[in-house]
C-alpha cells in the first residue's frame, strides 16, 4: 500500500501532498497497488503512516464509532481502517469524509475572506476523500463507482496524483481482463 501524506499549512490551512511511505507486503496485500492519501501533521496521521494504525483507530474512534467529525479525521480512519482490513468501518469513515468536504466546501463558499484559495482548500480535501473512497469501491470489485470517484478528484483538483495514478491502474486492469 502506498500511502500519500498531506500536510496542512496553518495560515491558510492548504494542504500540501508531501511523500509516500514505502510499500510493504502486508499492505500491499490490502490495497492491491492503489494509493491512498492521509494527512499526515494531523488527527493521528503519522501514526497511521507509521503502521501504528491500530493506536490511530484508538485514538479517533470509541467502541468502533469514530468520534472525530472533521474531514482530516475521518479520512485517517478510513486508511487506517483499510489497513486493518475493516472494510466495512473504513467505508463508513470515507463516506464521512466526503460529506465533511461538502460541508466545508459550503461553509468555505460563504466566506470571502480567502475567496479562490478557499474553493482549493475545499476541493483538495474532498479530492482526496474521493479517491481513498475510490480505493475502496476498486477493491470491492466496482470499478465503475471507483472510475467516477477517481474522475470527480481530478475534476475537482487536476493535480491530485494519487486519483491518477489509481485510474491509470484501475484502466490497466480492466484492460487485462477484456483481453
Amino acid at each position: 500500500m502506498r500511502i500519500e501524506a498531506a500536510q496542512h499549512a496553518s495560515l491558510f490551512v492548504a494542504l500540501f501532498a508531501l511523500c509516500s511511505s514505502t510499500p510493504t507486503m502486508a499492505d500491499e496485500a490490502v490495497t492491491q497497488g492503489y494509493v491512498m492519501t492521509v494527512y499526515s501533521d494531523l488527527a493521528y496521521g503519522q501514526k497511521v503512516l507509521d503502521g501504528a494504525e491500530t493506536k490511530a483507530i484508538r485514538k479517533l474512534s470509541r467502541n468502533g464509532e469514530a468520534k472525530v467529525k472533521y474531514l482530516e479525521g475521518q479520512t485517517n480512519l478510513c486508511v487506517a481502517y483499510t489497513k486493518t482490513k475493516q472494510v466495512g468501518k473504513a467505508t463508513v469513515a470515507c463516506d464521512s469524509a466526503i460529506e465533511s468536504s461538502l460541508a466545508k466546501a459550503r461553509r468555505l463558499g460563504r466566506t470571502k475572506e480567502f475567496g479562490r484559495q478557499s474553493a482549493q482548500v475545499a476541493n483538495t480535501g474532498r479530492a482526496i476523500a474521493l479517491t481513498n473512497r475510490g480505493v475502496l469501491h476498486a477493491l470491492a470489485g466496482e470499478h465503475e463507482e471507483a472510475r467516477a470517484k477517481f474522475e470527480l478528484a481530478i475534476e475537482l483538483q487536476s493535480t491530485e496524483q494519487s486519483a491518477k495514478s489509481n485510474l491509470a491502474l484501475l484502466e490497466q486492469r480492466d484492460a487485462k481482463k477484456s483481453t
